[in-house]
Order: structure tokens, then C-alpha cells, then sequence
């Protein structure tokens, strides 16, 4: 009896702890308008669920303005529509607008708690205001593409809880398939979909597209590799997939270990809704990179060897992002500061140590010869190298620290102190992983103390100091290397 009982008990143990997970986790409810004549949905419903433990009777409500790794923010604020709410006797709730992205939500009784909230988003004209293309949710012709932060707002206090989203296609196009990040599949899935997140950030920085107007493809196994893709334009799967395989594979096998159980490519090849729009910058998030461009961009069967390279480029670059800065980085990118921009430190290395270690990984399975040190060097030479050339001198002679912080709110705005910026990083970078090859004879790399920094970072779980840099990087390899970072830290003579 004990043999068969114990794995009983087990099971019972666990079925208990989910259960009790699941009772504490927040629900989320997405579900957006009926589509229009046009077959849009030019609004979605949000509806936030509280824990079955929560007894609080007055609230706050926040809705994210500043974008992680966005170096800037949008007032995602001012597209939400009609925010209400229900205590847990039935009651409606007293909602009141604040200051800055924030709303006081209040029972009528102090023994009667908020149970959930609700509000509505306005997905048209969120597009039709913000005008980088990559900040916005949008919803188009057999479409609608939600950016978490852009439409998910939380409850102070509990940005650490477990989240369940569920969310349906338009009321009237019920077999629309609908795409997570968090859960991604291929085929997409038709009709409801529901996913978890750990957290809020998790949630916040995923992303949602329904309707018939994309398609997605499993590229790799484990860990899964999906390819999505929407196109207002021709685009050519079969010349897309091998090379976003092939920046995949080159970024888990330079970093030797992949930190998620899925990832996904999502491409978004869009005809600009005016000319003032602009669509160009790509965003890299914890489990998804998103590619916005021009339907003008996308790669087809008559794209060139160069036209090949810099896309297959740019695809390793933001994969490299979700090893740094997602789980690896300085002060200031987490805990993230959701109502308000951060001023960071280390954007020359997030950006400028990312985009070297995409280079270097790509280095590794492209050219014939034994370190791809030809692709390297061009790749340095071209992005980094001449970029400096071509910025204002007031760029060069300030501190490394200085401008990171200044890129904090302007990377993209002013998108010279963003080139500066991880130009002068990846510049350190190379230098670095230079003396290290000399040092070591070819032995010990830049990827060396990469991986050791990474690992560091995921065992004690907090960012990094500057000042700890060099102790860390340095170990891994054998190799002193703070006279270079603290050369480059300074102005540029």
C-alpha cells in the first residue's frame, strides 16, 4: 500500500500547489471589438482580475509609459478608454483619474474588496498618434498586433505575481487564430488562447496577434524557434528562414546555453498609415525580438548577398539581446521603472557588447576561414568604426557614462547618441577581445567572459556595477582588461 499510495500523495501535493498557484496568479481577459466592414478591430477590452486573496478595498492602477530597452516612452496612458471596475459584492467602484499614468480605484465599503478592473483601449488611434511604428499596437485589415506594455496595465503592488492571460478573437470573427509569445505554436491556434507569465514584466513585454492576415512557422525544436511573419507586401518565407535559423543557432551555441524554453521572430512589413509614420526599428524582448520595417524591406527571392548578410545581421543582433542586456545588465534596467524613463549607465554595453557578440557569433559558422576574423573585422570596421567617424565631435568628448544617460531618453529620438553609443562599446568590446586571443594564443575569447558574466548574473540575480566589471570579465579568461574599459569610459581625444 505505501509504494502505490505515495506517488498518490505526490500527485495530490501537486495538484494542490497548482491549484493554489493558479487561485493567487492575476487574470487577464483581452478581447477585442467586432471587426469592422474593413475586417478591423480597431479597439480591444481589457479585463485585470484579482487574486482570490487580495482584500484590499483601495487600489492603483498604472499603465506602463516607459518601454523596456526602449530608451524613451510613450503615454500609452492616454489611449485607455472608460476604466471601471466591480468589488467583490457586485458593487461598482469609484474610479478616479491621477497624475501621470495612474488611477485610484476605490470600493464604496472599506470591508468590501476591488475584485477586478476593466478598461478599454483605443487601438486606431494609438497608431494614428504614435508615430514610430515599433512603439504601437495596431489593428489593419485581418490583423490586430498588441504590444503588452502598450495595452496592459497592473495594480501597484502586485508587478510580481504569477499572470494568466486569456484572450479571443473578435466576437464576430470567432475562428481568427491568435499567436502568443508566451505560448507560441504553429499552426497558430483558432479561437481562444490562454498563457501564463511569471510576472508582470513577462506579460508586459510579450506580444499578441490575431486574425488571418499572418503566418507563423516552427524553425527549430528545443528550444523552440518560431518564425512569424506579417507582410503588406511580397516576402519570401523560404529565403527568410534558413538565415533567422542560422543568427539562432550562432547566438545559443556563442552563449552555450539558451535561458528560455521558446522564442519568436516576428516580422512586420507594414505600409506606413502616413507619411509622417516611420517604421525602422526593431525591439528585442525576453522570450520574442519584433523586426517593424517598410513592406518595402522584406527580403525576396531576388534580394542580394548583401541585402542577405545585413538582414541575417540584424536578426542576430537582437537575438544577442535577449542574453544581454534581458538577463545580463547593468543598473537601471531592472527592476524596471514603469511610469517613468530610467537613466542607464551601461547602454554601451547592452547595446554595444550585443551587437560585437552577434557579430563574433555570426563569425563562427559564416566565413571559410578557421575564426572568421574577416567577417569580424569588416563588420567592426563598417558599424562601428566609420558610424564614429560621422558624429559630432561634442558626441565623442563626453564620458561614456554621461552619454549612455543621455541616450537613456534619446536613443532613437536623436538617434546620433544612440550610434555613438554602442559604437564606443562595441569598439571597447573589440578591443578587448583582441588582447584576450593575443593573451591566450586563440584559447580564451570575449565570448569566455560573456558566458561567465551571464552565468554570474543568473545566480545573483541583481545588475551589475561598472565598477565590477573588470573583476568579472577578467577571471574568465586570465586577461586584465580594465585599462581598456576604463580608456573608453572616458571622453575620446
Amino acid at each position: 500500500m505505501t509504494r502505490r499510495l505515495a506517488p498518490l500523495l505526490l500527485s495530490a501535493v501537486l495538484f494542490a500547489s497548482v491549484a493554489e498557484t493558479a487561485e493567487l496568479a492575476v487574470r487577464y481577459e483581452v478581447t477585442p471589438s467586432a471587426a469592422d466592414g474593413s475586417r478591423a478591430a480597431s479597439r480591444v477590452t481589457v479585463t485585470l482580475g484579482l487574486p482570490a486573496d487580495v482584500t484590499r478595498w483601495h487600489i492603483e492602477v498604472i499603465m506602463p509609459r516607459a518601454i523596456p530597452m526602449g530608451y524613451g516612452s510613450q503615454r500609452y496612458d492616454e489611449f485607455v478608454q472608460d476604466l471601471r471596475g466591480r468589488a467583490r459584492s457586485g458593487a461598482e467602484v469609484r474610479v478616479t483619474r491621477k497624475d501621470g499614468p495612474r488611477w485610484s480605484v476605490e470600493a464604496a465599503a472599506q470591508n468590501d474588496a476591488i475584485a477586478s478592473i476593466e478598461y478599454d483601449v483605443d487601438l486606431a488611434g494609438m497608431e494614428a498618434t504614435i508615430l514610430e511604428g515599433g512603439d504601437s499596437s495596431r489593428a489593419r485589415d485581418d490583423y490586430v498586433s498588441l504590444l503588452g506594455y502598450s495595452v496592459f496595465a497592473y495594480v501597484e503592488g502586485f508587478e510580481a505575481r504569477a499572470i494568466e492571460v486569456s484572450v479571443r478573437p473578435p466576437s464576430n470573427q470567432p475562428d481568427w487564430p491568435v499567436f502568443s509569445t508566451l505560448a507560441p505554436k504553429a499552426p497558430a491556434e483558432r479561437g481562444p488562447l490562454t498563457a501564463h507569465a511569471a510576472s508582470f514584466y513577462d506579460l508586459a513585454d510579450s506580444q499578441i496577434v490575431m486574425g488571418p492576415g499572418f503566418r507563423v512557422q516552427r524553425l527549430g525544436a528545443a528550444p523552440g524557434l518560431f518564425m512569424l511573419i506579417h507582410a503588406e507586401g511580397p516576402a519570401a518565407d523560404e529565403v527568410m528562414a534558413p538565415l533567422a535559423h542560422q543568427a539562432f543557432d550562432a547566438l545559443v551555441a556563442y552563449f552555450g546555453s539558451a535561458p528560455f524554453p521558446h522564442y519568436t521572430l516576428f516580422f512586420d512589413y507594414l505600409k506606413p498609415i502616413s507619411p509622417r509614420h516611420s517604421y525602422g526599428f526593431s525591439m528585442e524582448h525576453m522570450g520574442s525580438a519584433t523586426f517593424g520595417a517598410l513592406a518595402t524591406a522584406a527580403l525576396r527571392p531576388g534580394s542580394t548577398e548583401r541585402e542577405r548578410s545585413l538582414w541575417r545581421y540584424n536578426v542576430a543582433h537582437h537575438i544577442a539581446h535577449a542574453w544581454i542586456p534581458k538577463r545580463c545588465a547593468g543598473e537601471g534596467y531592472f527592476p524596471f521603472r514603469w511610469e517613468l524613463a530610467p537613466l542607464i549607465d551601461t547602454i554601451w554595453f547592452s547595446e554595444g557588447f550585443g551587437q560585437y557578440a552577434a557579430a563574433d557569433a555570426l563569425s563562427d559558422v559564416l566565413p571559410a576561414s578557421a575564426d572568421g576574423k574577416p567577417y569580424r573585422d569588416a563588420l567592426v570596421e563598417a558599424r562601428f568604426r566609420a558610424t564614429l567617424r560621422e558624429m559630432p565631435a561634442f558626441l565623442k568628448q563626453m564620458s561614456l557614462v554621461d552619454l549612455s544617460r543621455t541616450a537613456s531618453t534619446a536613443y532613437s529620438s536623436d538617434f546620433r547618441t544612440g550610434r555613438t553609443v554602442f559604437s564606443r562599446g562595441g569598439l571597447m568590446a573589440s578591443e578587448m577581445d583582441d588582447r584576450i586571443r593575443s593573451a591566450t594564443g586563440g584559447t580564451k575569447r570575449l565570448r569566455d567572459a560573456l558566458r561567465f558574466l551571464v552565468g554570474w548574473s543568473a545566480k545573483e540575480g541583481r545588475p551589475f556595477h561598472i565598477d565590477e566589471l573588470p573583476a568579472l570579465l577578467g577571471p574568465a579568461t586570465g586577461v586584465e582588461i580594465r585599462d581598456i574599459m576604463e580608456r573608453w569610459l572616458g571622453a575620446m581625444r
